[in-house]
């Protein structure tokens, strides 16, 4: 069952003031520090300006208009939102390099990683491998690792939870329901989670 959409929009753009308040707030504090001696102030501005830099290309990919066809190389760059500035990291090494993935499959790809990167509470790493043919495998992989609990709810048809925290959730499922990708959870995992099927619909 999907939330209302308004809601879903407010609790999309609460999470967005989230991630991004702050390395805003660390790079206005460290240009406040620049009259001061040293480089440390600039060292932190330059790292806050990176990771927001970073995260705004991501949500502009993944919330907002797209992003059109990707190459893994590309996808890569986008997931570094994600990745900065928190203990974690992508492997897209199970990914063939040269493959080109449809935007709307992009999109899902990259909430789903969204989704796995608030599955690492003590960090680790986000792992992709597989197919536009097979199916999209993409699991998270670290100590303590473990889907949010409304994945496997909103799979099975029933109510998600809508906060702020959890916000990636429901949009991953709408998004790919709209887009007619097939998510499933599969057995097993390394990290103790279970990797996150998707499966491309050939009406796209």
């Amino acid at each position: 069952m999907l939330p209302d959409k308004i809601a879903l929009a407010q609790a999309v753009c609460t999470r967005l003031c989230h991630d991004l308040g702050g390395p805003a707030g660390a790079l206005a504090g460290a240009l406040d520090l620049l009259d001061g001696p040293g480089d440390d102030a600039m060292d932190v501005a330059r790292d806050a300006a990176r990771i927001m830099d970073r995260r705004i290309r991501f949500y502009r990919a993944a919330v907002g208009a797209g992003c059109g066809d990707c190459r893994v190389e590309e996808i890569a760059q986008m997931a570094e939102g994600l990745t900065l500035g928190r203990r974690a990291g992508i492997d897209l090494a199970d990914l063939e390099s040269n493959a080109v993935f449809p935007a709307h499959l992009t999109q899902v790809m990259l909430l789903a990683c969204w989704t796995a990167v608030d599955a690492l509470p003590r960090g680790g790493t986000i792992r992709l491998g597989g197919d536009t043919e097979g199916g999209l495998s993409i699991w998270p992989d670290g100590p303590g690792a473990v889907w949010p609990a409304g994945l496997a709810a909103g799979l099975a048809g029933e109510a998600v939870p809508l906060n702020p925290r959890s916000v990636s959730v429901p949009l991953l499922l709408a998004v790919a329901a709209s887009s007619g990708i097939r998510l499933d959870l599969m057995m097993g995992g390394s990290g103790g989670a279970a990797p996150l099927l998707l499966t491309l619909s050939t009406r796209n």
